[in-house]
């Protein structure tokens, strides 16, 4: 995938309708396994059940953190496609051609000047490749669903995915030692 602006408009509403259906009920899911093991874990007295309460907590505040994002990322996206919709329906005032290879040069000159740039120590690539994605667009005005920092999201997506199997254990854990 490029950093053009085409390609992330088509690949965001696919990754937004693949969260709606089956990630939305595997988010809820671990939401309920997780808040079933906080439970557990508050009602036990063990000093082992108190660190995995600590260790769900952790877990919860992951799945809400992705949940709210998810949310959000999917409310932009559906803004662009009825953004996309209006723009293909009416009739708009082409740029002269040189006025438009000349805008796209500028903009894929910023988006490869913004993407070789790898300044955060937490996840580089994915922090430049937003910054480019940014640039390549023309700012955040253009594109509203790359206003939050993605490795954020990210992260919150991998506790996500791993809180299901992780909670089990600990409720596990706590059964054993409560």
């Amino acid at each position: 995938m490029s950093v053009l602006p085409g390609s992330l408009s088509l690949f965001l509403p696919i990754l937004v309708q693949l969260l709606r259906g089956p990630g939305k009920v595997y988010t809820v899911l671990n939401g309920i396994i997780v808040t079933l093991g906080l439970v557990a874990g508050i009602r036990a007295e063990s000093s082992l059940a108190t660190v995995c309460t600590v260790i769900l907590g952790i877990l919860a505040l992951g799945i809400v953190i992705f949940a709210i994002r998810g949310q959000r990322l999917a409310h932009h996206v559906e803004e662009l496609a009825t953004l996309s919709q209006r723009t293909i329906s009416s009739e708009i005032a082409p740029l002269g051609e040189t006025d438009e290879r000349a805008e796209f040069a500028r903009r894929y000159e910023e988006a490869s000047r913004e993407a070789s740039i790898k300044t955060a120590r937490f996840m580089p690539r994915v922090e430049a490749a937003q910054r480019a994605a940014i640039a390549a667009v023309g700012g955040l005005g253009n594109a509203p669903y790359l206003e939050d920092d993605l490795r954020y999201t990210i992260l919150a997506g991998l506790v996500t995915a791993m809180a299901g199997p992780i909670a089990i254990f600990l409720i596990l854990l706590i059964a054993i030692a409560g």
